[in-house]
């Protein structure tokens, strides 16, 4: 139980980290990106301020003078495209790349095509008038690249970061589980213990009730109060017995191959089925079975118990005159073993506790029915022990469905805690 809670805190550990690592890198791809793009614009701006000298503002029109030279002193201004305009946006002149020759006014960045360029202009005054513009154009395609890059670096790292962040987590979660997993443990301990020092004294009750109710019958005294003293010892004893057996089942689950052997599964449910028979009978209930010929290797007692306590479950819960389904089929690898009833059914919001133990649907019919409240909780550690599956299907007031898995290849058993009890 406590391995399959590491797991999930690990899990869901792992899975917020994920989401809030590529919200992450989302966020840093565009943080990385508009440093890139600040950067373009320092760059811009430097070069704009530092390129008034290589202008010529005195004859009719802006000219560059002497930018050859400029450019072969500092190549990296060749990157970009250096254009002048008239003052009626009428390209004059440029150097660098080709760039959009045409004058792109209150523009910071310009896509035209699969060219995006970020672009800057300044005013060019002489003596107080405008004579033109300087606009400088510069490729964007080393931003993508990088941008590019970061998520592309922050992808290869996912992996690696995950799998540390789930180490990491799987190691903490069983540090944080721990004083839990003790309680629990000391809990079950206690229930074992409990069930040990309860189970005497409730089987002398119930004999030396049973014994003084005889004595009295025989002096013609018939004591309500006896039956009411025995009835209610011999349900203490059931709730002990079961009690031990679940905690045990829970503490050491049998594994596969422990006292098992091949048997008949059609015939172990045909054998319960006959010490169920007077019961269903007398309740008024009409039963059908549906059986096919299979042979796997299971223990004997771990399948009566499952059996009975899923047709004890239809017999208490089904209502005079109704019907009982026990069926069994093979589905590929697996043996289906199905119990229907047409009785009261369960509300769909009680179907996902319904195999907790003690956890009880209607509480008063219930204890009117007798039972121990555990007999669902133990046919699902006995299922589960064996590598099996339960499941349920059930509509309130039309009845349930209680589905057992068992593979064909597998052994089911918990003989060795079943012989243990009845000892």
């Amino acid at each position: 139980m406590f391995k399959s809670f590491r797991w999930r805190i690990a899990l869901w550990f792992v899975g917020l980290s994920s989401l809030v690592y590529m919200l992450l890198s989302v966020v840093g791809g565009f943080c990385f990106y508009s440093i890139l793009s600040r950067s373009m614009d320092d760059e811009l701006k430097m070069v704009a301020s530092q390129i008034g000298h290589a202008i010529d503002l005195s004859g009719e029109r802006p000219t560059f003078r002497d930018w050859l030279r400029v450019v072969e002193t500092e190549p990296a201004r060749s990157v970009m495209s250096m254009q002048l305009f008239d003052p009626e946006g009428r390209l004059l002149e440029r150097y660098g790349p080709a760039g959009i020759p045409r004058l792109l006014p209150g523009l910071s960045e310009f896509t035209e095509g699969s060219q995006v360029l970020r672009v800057r202009q300044s005013k060019l005054l002489y003596r107080g008038k405008l004579v033109g513009y300087l606009q400088l154009q510069l490729p964007a395609e080393k931003r993508a690249l990088m941008t590019r890059e970061f998520l592309y670096t922050m992808g290869i790292m996912a992996p690696f970061v995950l799998l540390a962040f789930g180490l990491c987590s799987y190691a903490v979660s069983g540090i944080a589980a721990r004083p839990i997993e003790d309680l629990v443990s000391t809990l079950k301990r206690f229930v074992a213990d409990a069930g040990h020092e309860l189970n005497t004294p409730a089987s002398v009750v119930r004999a030396r009730a049973q014994s003084l109710e005889s004595k009295l019958e025989k002096q013609g005294i018939v004591s309500e109060d006896l039956k009411l003293i025995s009835m209610s010892a011999e349900r203490m004893g059931l709730i002990v017995h079961d009690l031990m057996l679940l905690a045990e089942l829970e503490a050491a689950p049998v594994r596969a191959g422990a006292a098992s052997r091949e048997l008949r599964l059609d015939q172990v449910v045909m054998r319960v089925f006959e010490r169920f028979a007077t019961r269903f009978e007398s309740s008024g209930l009409k039963t059908h079975l549906d059986l096919v010929p299979v042979t796997i290797e299971a223990d004997v007692e771990s399948m009566e118990r499952i059996v009975g306590n899923l047709m004890d479950n239809a017999l208490k819960y089904t209502e005079n005159g109704g019907d009982v389904w026990i069926a069994l089929k093979i589905h590929r690898n697996e043996v289906e073993l199905s119990v229907r009833d047409s009785g009261i059914g369960i509300p769909s919001e009680h179907q996902s506790r319904i195999f907790e133990r003690f956890y009880r649907v209607d509480k008063s019919r219930s204890r009117i029915s007798g039972g121990s409240g555990l007999g669902l909780a133990i046919v699902k550690a006995l299922v589960e022990g064996a590598g099996g599956r339960v499941s349920l299907e059930s509509k309130w007031q039309e009845g349930s469905t209680f589905f057992v898995y068992l593979p064909l290849h597998r052994t089911v058993g918990a003989a060795r805690k079943l012989h243990a009890m009845n000892e």
